[in-house]
C-alpha cells in the first residue's frame, strides 16, 4: 500500500511539474511511449536509478534546458546531468529519427550526442560554457556564485552515480553521488571559476570584477566570503583535460564534472 502511495504521489508531482515548467509544451511533444520505454531499460545502463514518473519528468525538463543551452552556441556544452542523460540515451535507442525531428522543431538544430572523450575543448571547458549559458538563461549572474537548476537535478533526485554541484567560500565544488543517493565530498571545479570563465571568453570584464568586488575575490578566496556549501574534500580539482569522474553511466571515458555533450566544433 505505501508503494501505491508512493507511486501516487510521485506521479502528482510529476503533472505538477509538467503544468509549471517553462518547458511544458515542449514536455507535452516528447514522445508519449518514451516514459515506459526508459522506466523498463535505464537501469541496464545506469545502475540503481530511479524510475518514477516525477524523476523522469525532472530529467526530460533538464534535458530540454540543455538543449535550450546547445542551441544559444556554436560551442559544445557539456550535459551536467547524469539524470538527463539517462533520457537522452534512451531517445537516442527508442526512436532516434524522433528526437531529431523534435530538436529541429524546438530548437531549428539537430542536437548531437557527444561522447565526453570525443569533446572538443576538453569536458570541463564545456561544464563552464553551459554553467554560464544557464545562468544567462535563469537570469543568474554570470561569474557567480549560484547553481542553477540544471546542474541541482542530479542531487535533487538522488541519481545514483550523478554529480553534486555546490559552493565553498566562492568557489564552486562538484562531486559524485554515491549509491545511496548521497553526494560525496566535493573538490572545486576550476574550470568554472570567474577568472577561468573571464580567461575562456565565457563572461566579461565587468562581469568578474562585480564578482571580485563583491566577494573580494583574487583566485585565491577566504571562507566566509560568498555562500557556504558542503565542505570541499582535498581533491587536486579539474582543469581541462583532467580526469575527474566516469560519464555516461560509465560508457563514455572520463569527464570534469560532467557526462557527455551535444554542439559544434570550438
Amino acid at each position: 500500500m505505501l508503494d501505491t502511495l508512493s507511486r501516487t504521489l510521485k506521479t502528482a508531482r510529476a503533472k505538477r511539474l509538467r503544468l509549471m515548467s517553462p518547458h511544458r509544451e515542449m514536455l507535452g511533444d516528447m514522445p508519449p511511449e518514451l516514459y515506459d520505454y526508459w522506466s523498463r531499460t535505464a537501469h541496464l545502463e545506469f545502475k540503481g536509478i530511479p524510475r518514477d514518473a516525477f524523476f523522469y519528468a525532472r530529467a526530460a525538463e533538464a534535458l530540454l534546458t540543455f538543449f535550450d543551452c546547445v542551441a544559444s552556441t556554436s560551442r559544445p556544452c557539456g550535459l551536467p546531468s547524469k539524470a538527463a542523460d539517462s533520457v537522452w540515451h534512451a531517445w537516442l535507442r527508442y526512436a532516434p529519427a524522433s528526437l531529431d525531428d523534435f530538436c529541429e522543431r524546438h530548437f531549428r538544430t539537430r542536437i548531437p550526442h557527444v561522447e565526453a572523450a570525443g569533446m572538443s575543448g576538453g569536458m570541463a571547458r564545456a561544464i563552464a560554457r553551459t554553467l554560464v549559458e544557464v545562468r544567462r538563461r535563469d537570469g543568474l549572474a554570470l561569474a557567480g556564485p549560484n547553481v542553477p537548476r540544471l546542474f541541482r537535478t542530479d542531487r535533487a533526485l538522488r541519481m545514483p552515480g550523478g554529480f553534486a554541484y555546490d559552493y565553498h567560500g566562492a568557489q564552486m565544488t562538484w562531486g559524485q553521488i554515491d549509491a545511496r543517493g548521497q553526494a560525496r565530498p566535493a573538490g572545486p571545479l576550476r574550470a568554472t571559476d570567474p577568472s577561468s570563465l573571464l580567461a575562456a571568453g565565457l563572461i566579461s570584464r565587468t562581469d568578474y570584477e562585480r564578482f571580485r568586488k563583491l566577494y573580494r575575490w583574487g583566485g585565491d578566496y577566504r571562507p566566509g566570503d560568498g555562500p557556504t556549501g558542503g565542505a570541499a574534500g582535498d581533491r587536486a580539482g579539474c582543469d581541462d583535460g583532467s580526469s575527474c569522474g566516469s560519464s555516461c553511466g560509465g560508457s563514455c571515458g572520463s569527464g570534469c564534472g560532467g557526462g557527455c555533450g551535444g554542439g559544434g566544433g570550438d
